[in-house]
């Protein structure tokens, strides 16, 4: 018998069903146990599972009502085999529509698994 079961993987679509209902426990899977993380503001990234999901923690700890949506998102082939880049565009809102956002991510997957994430936001928008 064939196993079809397949590994989830990260996509544009799987970024916005996690933020429209944030839960840092539902992505370890989809994160590589090397992965990096730069955040606006961090001198340094964010390095490796544990690190990363603590980062995410923080946020939706800090602002448990934020909510981001999905503007636009774009996927490209990278340099090298099972390599994607995948740009997001977003907006969200926290603290009922007192705190905005409005942010880019360029999300690095190999095989479907998010290598690195590069998050940009204006931080005066917090």
């Amino acid at each position: 018998m064939t196993n079809t079961h397949t590994a989830p993987k990260f996509t544009a679509e799987a970024w916005a069903a996690f933020w429209a209902a944030p839960d840092p426990s539902h992505i370890g899977g989809l994160l590589a146990e090397g992965i990096v993380g730069h955040w606006p503001g961090d001198p340094k990234p964010a390095r490796g599972r544990a690190d990363y999901l603590a980062k995410i923690a923080g946020v939706v700890e800090a602002l448990p009502d934020l909510r981001l949506q999905l503007v636009d998102s774009a996927t490209v082939a990278g340099d090298t085999d099972g390599e994607e880049l995948i740009f997001l565009h977003y907006t969200g809102t926290a603290a009922d529509g007192a705190v905005t956002i409005r942010g880019m991510d360029r999300v690095r997957t190999r095989d479907g698994i998010v290598v690195e994430n590069v998050i940009r936001y204006d931080l005066s928008e917090l």
